[in-house]
């Protein structure tokens, strides 16, 4: 596999983890493979900076990678903005 490959795999992680992770908190099954799942799928979406990093380093030139590197860092924007807007509607 080479670096351009690696680096588009690396890269479609956290956006199909977030895609997947709003998917199932708008289905919102009460269950616990459920809420694992959740969790599961927000931990790379959050980490979303770090793929965009790894990305980066591998094939920085291409333009796929840096098109996939800014849809990683909305990932990570949109899952940091749902819990702000948790908190905020906690507070109220």
């Amino acid at each position: 596999m080479n670096k351009r490959k690696a680096a588009i795999f690396l890269e479609l992680v956290p956006v199909l983890s977030a895609v997947l992770f709003f998917v199932l908190i708008g289905a919102s099954p009460d269950t616990d493979l459920a809420r694992k799942l959740i969790t599961a799928f927000m931990l790379p979406a959050l980490l979303g900076f770090a793929f965009f990093l790894a990305g980066r380093k591998l094939a920085g030139e291409d333009r796929t990678v840096r098109i996939l590197g800014i849809l990683d860092l909305l990932a990570t924007a949109s899952v940091i903005g749902l819990y702000i807007l948790s908190a905020i509607s906690f507070g109220l």
